[in-house]
């Protein structure tokens, strides 16, 4: 995650990080996925807990465009996602997005 959070400070780009220690637990989780236009999740070789599946699907519920590390060993959960992307291959989409005129 400090990698990633390195490369997205040298890019410029907007971002909020949730760590395991954020004091408002689970409802920050779901703030700063409120206010996200992406979600990217970092799941060591593909594995993601109870907290960050309900993230995910908070997500998706949210239409968010959900990103992942690495391929997700959970079936359900895999339908949920919207591509695996290398932390160089998010910070080139979100700046081809940031590119484009959205509205």
């Amino acid at each position: 995650m400090d990698e990633l959070e390195r490369i997205l400070k040298e890019e410029k780009i907007e971002y909020q990080i949730s760590r395991k220690v954020d004091v408002r637990g689970i409802l920050g989780c779901l703030k700063k996925i409120d206010d996200a236009d992406v979600v990217y999740v970092v799941d060591p070789e593909g594995y993601v807990g109870k907290s960050v599946s309900v993230d995910i699907g908070y997500a998706y519920a949210k239409n968010k465009s959900i990103y992942v590390m690495h391929r997700v060993d959970d079936p359900p959960v895999t339908d949920l996602i919207s591509d695996v992307l290398s932390p160089k291959a998010l910070v080139d989409l979100l700046k081809k997005g940031s590119s484009q005129d959205l509205s």
